[in-house]
């Protein structure tokens, strides 16, 4: 986080016009000093901090919603200031951005599973606020089916962690997947920092998502392994970003007799 803001201070820096480093301290967006996920933290100067985190945080009417707002904002605007102009994640998705506000039809284009090894855009509807991130399916040979979504530098909607059980109800619903098979993978890259999570959603996939950080335990269990970066072919095509341990893809979807 502290990489990802640059020690900027969000609310200083659109509320106040202030974008100098600031002397500050990480606060946790849901008050749960225990729950360190990127998503969950924020990075305030000493006042805000206090006026957010401590016991003042009523009286100053900081909500958890702008914080995150403002949170979000500042990643994204600090990102695309540093971000090689070359590089594929980000100018594709700021292609996908530009298509789908132009052309609202684009933005409900599925994909369509038809090539393994690569990840396919996935435009998500989400209260307030569409997205679009990248999704993969991967057949386990045990009957389970993997989706690694990933988040994607320009998303322009909510995240993939806010809107987590939206995406993943969308994802289930379109491609008449059926939760108890579906493994939920979340993925951020935040320059040096790359986080893999695995969501559940109960046993019907209607619960409140819960989030555990993948361990190699986890990995070794679904016969994957991460990558470090996203990386695209000549073409511009993503590759996928998980490895994995067994034959893929299988046979008769090679052949085309998936169904």
């Amino acid at each position: 986080m502290l990489v990802a803001c640059r020690r900027r201070c969000c609310l200083c820096y659109f509320l106040k016009g202030n974008q100098e480093e600031r002397r500050g301290q990480i606060a946790h967006l849901n008050k749960r000093s225990d729950d360190d996920r990127l998503e969950n933290l924020v990075w305030l100067c000493l006042e805000h901090h206090d006026s957010f985190d401590g016991n003042t945080s009523q009286s100053k009417g900081y909500t958890l919603g702008e914080v995150r707002h403002w949170r979000d904002k500042l990643i994204e605007t600090l990102s695309e200031a540093v971000l090689p102009a070359g590089q594929p994640m980000a100018r594709i998705a700021r292609e996908v951005v530009a298509e789908a506000e132009t052309d609202p039809a684009h933005r409900w284009r599925f994909p369509l599973w038809l090539i393994a090894n690569r990840p396919e855009f996935f435009a998500y509807s989400a209260p307030g606020a569409d997205g679009i991130c990248t999704i993969e399916r991967i057949d386990l040979p045990d009957g389970r089916i993997v989706i690694a979504c990933v988040e994607m530098p320009g998303n322009p909607g909510k995240s993939i962690t806010n809107a987590a059980e939206y995406i993943f109800r969308q994802v289930c619903e379109r491609f008449e997947l059926s939760t108890t098979r579906v493994v939920w993978l979340e993925n951020y890259e935040f320059f040096d920092r790359d986080e893999w999570r695995q969501v559940t959603f109960g046993v019907d996939g209607s619960a409140e998502p819960e989030w555990t950080t993948m361990t190699p335990d986890m990995w070794r269990g679904l016969l994957l392994s991460p990558k470090r970066r996203v990386t695209a072919s000549s073409a511009g095509e993503l590759r996928s970003k998980v490895r994995k341990h067994f034959p893929w893809p299988p046979v008769e979807m090679a052949l085309g007799l998936d169904s």
